[in-house]
């Protein structure tokens, strides 16, 4: 029968009071009571049967079979304490934070893909309802967010532009042959700004804009009620690939799109350089 081995703590403490040569000494450095280290050599003695050190007046000093144990244990001490920083380098996390439209519509789908780039690290994500990239809460590492790109304190790096679009039932599509068409359709809106619409009708529209509009709280609810039919919505055609893929929707205006904002991967400025979020930068831009 293979005997037990001893424990690290007790190793770790016998290491400890020989290099220290005290066992007050020792039971600072590791944060214990001086009994409690006095216990652990004890069992050490105990275990081996033999004397490990030589009490006086003056400290505590090796005996020939504590130098002999002194010199395997630090050997395997420092194995242990390299392994455990090569298991949490292969075990590293990223806590990432993104609207829960993107998350839904373009992050997840590319998950698994992008898990495949960086091996060794776990993305742990949340979602929320806003664009704004806010660190006062320490749980986070990085948010994926749409925007300018300009927020103070941060670093914003670049992934795509946005390129909306109107998106709507083929059926619908096939009374718009200009846009002035739009304007006897509803348009359905993202948020209460109405502000997409507004930017796109500047650059493409003639007239006035449409009179019936509908204002919901998110993209994903924009583009689902335009697949039901409701009315014309303003999309990502990158956000909506499903939907289009399978002819839900369709873009009756393809060429005319509108990109004031893009979609970066944020993070404090003290972390732009930090490998595990460089690593998700190049994966992220790989998967764009």
């Amino acid at each position: 029968m293979t005997k037990p081995l001893p424990s690290t703590m007790g190793l770790q403490a016998f290491v400890a009071v020989a290099q220290l040569g005290s066992l007050s000494r020792a039971a600072a450095q590791l944060y214990r009571t001086q009994g409690a280290v006095s216990r652990q050599i004890q069992q050490l003695e105990q275990h081996y049967q033999v004397v490990l050190f030589q009490r006086s007046a003056t400290g505590m000093h090796l005996s020939p079979e504590g130098e002999q144990l002194q010199q395997i244990a630090t050997r395997a001490l420092a194995d242990l304490a390299a392994f455990s920083r090569f298991a949490s380098q292969q075990q590293q996390s990223i806590r990432l934070r993104l609207p829960s439209t993107l998350a839904l519509r373009w992050f997840l789908p590319r998950l698994d893909s992008l898990q495949q780039l960086l091996p060794g690290i776990r993305i742990d994500i949340s979602t929320s309802i806003s664009d704004t990239p806010d660190f006062s809460r320490s749980d986070l590492d990085a948010m994926l967010v749409r925007g300018n790109g300009q927020w103070h304190g941060l670093h914003a790096a670049r992934l795509f532009a946005e390129h909306l679009t109107p998106m709507c039932r083929p059926e619908m599509a096939l009374t718009l042959r200009v846009p002035a068409d739009l304007q006897h359709q509803c348009l359905i809106h993202a948020d209460a700004s109405q502000q997409e619409w507004q930017y796109w009708w500047q650059q493409y529209g003639t007239g006035t804009m449409a009179a019936r509009h509908v204002v919901f709280d998110s993209l994903e609810s924009a583009i689902g009620a335009a697949a039901l039919g409701y009315g014309i919505a303003l999309g990502d055609p990158r956000l909506a690939q499903d939907k289009l893929a399978s002819g839900e929707l369709v873009m009756p205006f393809a060429d005319l799109h509108t990109g004031e904002q893009a979609y970066f991967l944020v993070m404090p400025e003290p972390s732009r350089n930090s490998p595990k979020l460089c690593d998700l930068v190049t994966a992220l831009l790989t998967l764009s």
